[in-house]
């Protein structure tokens, strides 16, 4: 991965969090070295594991985790849909090599925003970090033509994730959000992510119209 990046846009003073996780410590070295170079971003943790990473990220709170696919026991993929369940806020690129694409499919159904092979330029790790923070998934150009072919494919259970199906079936039967979060053991404000994320996935106005279009689509009973 190449460095030689110019210098950050300097609009707005905040400086965004970032997570390394890898289990090899010269890729961990090499990631922090290029994002040091970032005047808006900051690492606040390196992992070495999934399960490293889970922790870290509920003490860090970082806004986006760079999380390597393989790693040993608990791997990248799913890391990252513990990540992605349990703090819905936080963004994760995944940092995958060529003979990975396999993984493609199963890392976005964990809730991945992003995907940057592990060749490339330190630039475009940068711009996947700018972009997933703005809302907006990035996908490596090499790997498009696999995820395109992937997204063509019949999705069993649709675009949501277990959880926000879970979530889903509970607003169809008539509970609120903090019946919602005492029943899951997370936040009333997780919960609220979470609607949030279902509603726009589901291009739904209110919960009502969501839970119409779930029982349509045969998400929810």
């Amino acid at each position: 991965m190449s460095s030689g990046l110019g210098s950050a846009p300097q609009t707005d003073a905040r400086r965004i969090s970032c997570l390394v996780a890898d289990d090899h410590a010269i890729v961990r070295e090499g990631l922090r070295r290029v994002l040091s170079q970032i005047d808006d971003m900051v690492v606040v943790g390196e992992a070495s594991s999934g399960e490293a990473a889970l922790e870290l990220v509920a003490r860090r709170r970082p806004e986006v985790v760079l999380m390597d696919a393989r790693m040993p026991g608990m791997g990248g993929v799913a890391a990252a849909g513990r990540i992605t369940t349990d703090h819905p806020e936080v963004r994760v690129v995944m940092f995958t090599a060529h003979s990975e694409q396999d993984l493609l499919w199963e890392a976005l159904d964990a809730g991945a925003q992003g995907f940057v092979l592990k060749d490339s330029e330190s630039a475009a790790l940068v711009g996947a970090v700018r972009q997933v923070v703005a809302g907006e998934p990035y996908v490596d150009p090499r790997l498009a033509p696999d995820f395109l072919r992937q997204l063509a494919r019949p999705r069993p259970g649709g675009i949501l994730s277990a959880r926000e199906r879970e979530i889903l079936q509970m607003l169809a039967d008539g509970h609120s959000n903090r019946e919602v979060s005492e029943r899951l053991v997370v936040s009333v404000e997780t919960v609220k992510t979470h609607v949030k994320h279902i509603l726009a996935k589901l291009e739904a106005e209110h919960r009502t119209q969501a839970v119409a279009i779930g029982i349509r689509q045969a998400l929810i009973r």
